[in-house]
């Protein structure tokens, strides 16, 4: 991969970071959705947070993959990586203890940047689990729900709102797909 490609591939992972932070603010929702518990009638399985009080892991097994989510951080376990998602520092990063990452117990010393390539690789099945978690979302809750959801992270005075949903899994799609070839999501708003 050359320098240039390396470069617009490491600003659109950042750009997608921006997107999972966002995602967060919406799976926080489902979860406490009036109906039921959104991602509990998705197949993840509740737990007591072991880390913070008072919160929740959420943890869903398939094809040798575990993917845990707290309201602070993410993971996603494979066997070739272990791939976390740090909240309050909206970043991705390779997770190096052997016990799993739990929310509000980590070290600056357990996480470890990787180059753009190799954290893409690490991504894509988080990636592609958010793609087939939000086709689920409309199927189930219709489009009007996300959109709902949309509208309330617009209202959040501390971020700013990225993609609306329909446009955010259209993204991630590509990215997947084009990978460094894809276009940034400010531009991509923009042509579509």
């Amino acid at each position: 991969m050359t320098p240039a490609a390396r470069n617009k591939l490491r600003i659109l992972l950042k750009d997608c970071t921006d997107g999972f932070y966002q995602q967060m603010f919406f799976l926080g929702k489902d979860v406490i959705h009036p109906r039921a518990n959104l991602l509990e009638q998705y197949g993840f399985i509740k737990s007591a947070s072991k880390g913070l009080k008072g919160t929740s892991c959420y943890t869903l097994e398939r094809d040798d993959q575990q993917i845990q989510l707290y309201g602070s951080c993410a993971a996603l376990y494979t066997k070739s990586s272990k791939t976390v998602f740090i909240r309050n520092k909206n970043r991705f990063y390779k997770w190096l203890p052997e016990q799993k990452l739990i929310a509000g117990e980590w070290s600056d010393e357990d996480l470890s940047p990787l180059a753009p390539a190799e954290l893409m690789d690490a991504m894509a099945p988080l990636l592609e689990w958010w793609l087939e978690y939000e086709a689920w979302i409309e199927k189930n809750m219709g489009m009007k729900y996300r959109e709902q959801c949309f509208l309330e992270w617009k209202k959040v005075k501390s971020r700013t709102s990225w993609l609306s949903p329909n446009q955010a899994t259209r993204w991630v799609e590509g990215l997947l797909e084009k990978r460094e070839c894809h276009i940034r999501p400010k531009l991509f708003d923009k042509a579509s």
